[in-house]
């Protein structure tokens, strides 16, 4: 039986560009799936770092959020924000995941901006299998999240009402 060795040639090529292409394209989702898990990254445009840690003290206050400085320059705030209610809860359910009420965020200047990233406590949704500790790090995140954009967004509406 005589191969038809062009036909084989062709078709390995099809398959071994497929296997490329799919491997690619799984890796970079599974790597940006990943990687929002554990990253809280946010931009704003149009807000200087000072200005943004001012209001981020201000609005944390009235949520019952501690903010702790580690770090402070010019434009770079390190800083650990705690849930001190969220903390009681998570030490009388299991103390092995306190951690999950604790955010450490960098606040830097983007030049036009402002950039926050931080590790995300919905990592521990991922880390523990326990649908009490899914919830409560969901509503943290969650919390957190609309925390840090409602100061840009009160921050916007403000300036537009000095206009």
């Amino acid at each position: 039986m005589k191969k038809n060795w062009p036909f084989i040639i062709i078709t390995s090529f099809g398959i071994g560009a497929t296997l490329i292409f799919v491997y690619i394209f799984v890796y970079g989702l599974a790597v940006n799936t990943v990687k929002s898990a554990v990253l809280l990254e946010k931009a704003y445009p149009h807000i200087k770092p000072q200005e943004y840690m001012n209001l981020l003290q201000k609005k944390a206050e009235k949520k019952n959020i501690k903010i702790i400085k580690i770090s402070s320059e010019e434009n770079l705030f390190l800083i650990q924000m705690v849930d001190e209610k969220q903390l009681e809860d998570i030490l009388s359910l299991a103390p092995q995941i306190s951690p999950l009420s604790i955010v450490n965020l960098v606040i830097y200047d983007l030049g036009d901006g402002t950039g926050i990233v931080g590790n995300n406590p919905y990592l521990w949704d991922i880390v523990v299998d326990n649908p009490k500790v899914d919830e409560m790090a969901e509503n943290f995140s969650d919390r957190l999240s609309d925390l840090l954009d409602s100061i840009y967004w009160d921050y916007k509406k403000g300036k537009e009402t000095l206009k």
